[in-house]
């Protein structure tokens, strides 16, 4: 591997813009290629037995190969970390994601084919022969590490395509890709989701795929549900056609409906360009199904399309709950004035300076903020929705207790910048109530350290009899930037101060998403599990 200087004097020179306090954060954003198992830790206070587990989150890991580095800091080549909660110790075991996108460019010693959002520096050729090599399925495409979900005694690794990765998880190992016995996903499969979601009722996990006609250019939003009673069998529910290729990072599932959010964009994928090139912009003239929520009947009925007016278009990224009332269908979106999945993903000065600097303006557009829309299910149809959240700093990466999905929930946690109103760096871990009657400035409290920058918080719930929404720990970790280590932070969700900091561990980079798996399921886990495909 290439000298980590350049990288790092990138990084540096995209993220430290009059922000002189804002010590370390750019080793957010620098190789982070520890891989070890099971380096342990003595914590002072118990944890309660409900959160004894696996902690398990997503990260950048290696941004450069060879004569090669990354532009786009999400398309380093990905990494998985776990912390083991038990009695009186945490362990830490961090993995580099063997994948065939790794493994090959590690052969070839350089950045292989894939598909990534910029284009690496020095730029890879396809030959004049195979225009298409990035493209699956010429290329691996598996670079998964946004997401995990565990399904049929399977550990699985996905991000927003219809590929998915099996990973053993005690040593976080790649052992496979996953294989279906369905039809669900067509061979022109374009896009999916990385925010799998439980139904609220059956416990079964809800996801899409699209399936793209390329003589008619629409697509096909088939929408399935995964039960661990046949873990290699998708079931379909429901289908909505979309006149062109949408990008749904995440989405919302009631007990009765799937709601899929679409921005006004065409995913299309140009031939030689980088996926940045793939978000294109649809122009709108009247109100209409490119731009809307579309609530689609998990019984195979009628889809239900709620439109935004033309210029209320729908820039959003995570979502936090949907539940239904009497009055319709309420779904919280984290959201923005642009498509970010087009925008703040690249350490390469040239290519975000201008988004970069605006952020220091006033204005702040690249602040994100959390939306409630109430759909309605009758009637005319018009959308309304709120503020819920402060709109003074950026909040994303939201969650909330995973007991309430699908019902009225009062709290939810996310990761917060612009803390200090000055700088993006200042960052935070907020909880809001929003049964408070308060403006949600006034009703959240957070935790938060100078130059420490967490990660997504995951809540685990208590499962004590009679427990409150707001019972339960808060895990998620910290990169302190003045030593450049990492903690793993569980915080007490209710009062949000800190019940026990363990560390500290080699340093993670930019995290995605973590889930927690509890230690009372991992017997059953060990049953139920069945013999992992060898990776090829």
């Amino acid at each position: 591997m290439m000298a980590l200087g350049r990288a790092a004097a990138l990084a540096w020179a995209a993220f430290s813009v009059a922000a002189t306090q804002d010590v370390g954060y750019h080793l957010l954003y620098e190789t982070a290629a520890d891989d070890f198992s099971n380096q342990c830790v003595s914590i002072s206070k118990e944890l309660p037995s409900w959160a004894h587990g696996d902690f398990v989150i997503g990260s950048v890991g290696v941004q450069e190969l060879g004569d090669r580095h990354f532009v786009g800091y999400l398309d380093a080549f990905g990494k998985y970390n776990k912390f083991q909660l038990k009695d009186g110790q945490v362990c830490a075991t961090y993995r580099m994601m063997r994948s065939g996108f790794y493994n090959e460019s590690v052969k070839a010693n350089t950045i292989g084919p894939g598909l990534l959002f910029y284009e690496t520096e020095p730029a890879r050729k396809c030959p004049w022969y195979n225009p298409a090599c990035n493209l699956p399925p010429l290329a691996p495409n598996d670079n998964t590490f946004v997401n995990t979900f565990m399904h049929g005694g399977q550990l699985l690794s996905l991000t927003d395509s219809p590929y998915m990765l099996t990973i053993d998880p005690e040593s976080l190992n790649v052992t496979g890709t996953k294989k279906w016995t369905d039809k669900v996903a067509g061979l022109a499969a374009v896009t999916g989701s990385a925010h799998p979601l439980k139904h609220p009722k059956t416990g079964e996990f809800i996801d899409f795929v699209g399936n793209q006609n390329f003589l008619t250019g629409t697509v096909d939003v088939a929408v399935y549900s995964m039960s661990d009673k046949q873990p290699d069998e998708r079931l379909a529910k429901a289908s909505v056609e979309m006149s062109t290729p949408p990008y749904m990072h995440s989405f919302g599932v009631t007990e009765r409906h799937a709601v899929l959010p679409r921005m006004p964009i065409k995913f299309g994928l140009p031939l030689g360009k980088p996926m940045s090139a793939a978000f294109q912009e649809l122009e709108l003239t009247e109100p209409g199904p490119d731009n809307a929520f579309h609530i689609v009947p998990l019984d195979g009925g009628e889809t239900i399309v709620r439109h935004l007016p033309v210029e209320d278009r729908l820039y959003y990224i995570h979502h936090a709950n949907t539940y239904e009332n009497e009055s319709g269908v309420v779904i919280d979106l984290t959201v923005a004035n642009g498509n970010v999945f087009s925008g703040d993903l690249t350490t390469k000065d040239e290519l975000n300076k201008t988004f970069r600097d605006s952020c220091y303006h006033d204005a702040k557009p690249c602040i994100n903020w959390v939306r409630r829309f109430l759909l309605p299910l009758k009637g005319e149809g018009v959308i309304t929705s709120e503020v819920i959240s402060d709109l003074t700093v950026k909040t994303d990466f939201v969650r909330i207790n995973k007991l309430y999905h699908g019902r009225k929930h009062c709290f939810y946690w996310g990761v917060q910048w612009w803390s200090d109103h000055k700088n993006k760096a200042s960052m935070a871990i907020a909880k809001y109530d929003l049964c408070s009657n308060r403006p949600p400035a006034e009703s959240k409290i957070q935790w938060a350290r100078p130059n420490w920058y967490p990660s997504e918080a995951i809540l685990v719930p208590s499962t004590e009899p009679g427990a409150a929404e707001d019972d339960g720990m808060l895990l998620f970790t910290a990169l302190d930037g003045t030593s450049g280590q990492t903690w793993l932070i569980v915080v007490d969700a209710k009062t949000m101060e800190s019940h026990v900091e363990a560390g500290p561990f080699p340093r993670i980079a930019f995290t995605t998403h973590g889930e927690f798996y509890p230690a009372a399921a991992q017997a059953s886990r060990e049953q139920t599990a069945h013999q992992a495909v060898t990776y090829v």
